[in-house]
């Protein structure tokens, strides 16, 4: 069985990280069918920087789980 994966970019986008798991960079996530990713604008700390919106995130994406 394979888990969903919910990707959160919060210092790169969704584009370079659809682009780094193509290049087979990130081979953990290569091997996932179901990878569904987040963009948070907030640099290399969203828990300290936008805690909320990354609980938002978080909390949505274990509802959809």
């Amino acid at each position: 069985m394979t888990s969903r994966v919910v990707l959160v970019c919060p210092e790169f986008t969704p584009v370079q990280a659809r682009e780094w798991i193509e290049r087979g960079q990130v081979p953990e996530l290569a091997k996932s069918k179901d990878v569904s990713f987040v963009d948070i604008d907030s640099g290399h700390w969203p828990m300290i920087s936008v805690p909320a919106e990354l609980a938002r995130v978080l909390a949505l994406a274990a509802e959809e789980s």
